[in-house]
């Protein structure tokens, strides 16, 4: 679904595969490292129905040979959980390079329960 002005295209991928289910997150970055563009992987996991919130892991597809330093690897990558209004807005702030998934992962630190909503 085209979004904002110039009704930006979205690159959204939905893996509804059974095959999936028991894969680690390792698994999952090692399946999508092909497509370069792609900045975040959403994951359902056992933890998310548990929540009440259908939390789900928001995990940054950066890999420690793309970065220039241990620090920056650290301050970019990594994960964080999101209930499913953020996925948008994370989504599109990472594509059009608005924000950094380390402002993200900032903001679910923050929140008491660890979860990111929005900014």
């Amino acid at each position: 679904m085209p979004w904002g002005p110039g009704d930006f295209e979205p690159r959204v991928h939905v893996v509804d595969d059974p095959s999936w289910v028991g894969l680690t997150t390792p698994d999952v970055l090692a399946a999508v490292s092909a497509d370069d563009e792609l900045a975040v992987v959403f994951l359902a996991d056992g933890v998310a129905p548990r929540t009440g919130q259908g939390a789900l892991p928001a995990v940054s597809t950066l890999t420690r040979e793309e970065c220039e330093s241990d620090e920056e690897f650290e301050a970019e990558g990594g994960e964080f959980r999101t209930a499913p209004a953020g996925f948008h807005e994370i989504h599109a702030n990472l594509m059009i390079a608005n924000l950094d998934f380390a402002d993200f992962a900032d903001a679910a630190g923050a929140a008491p329960d660890g979860v990111f909503r929005s900014l």
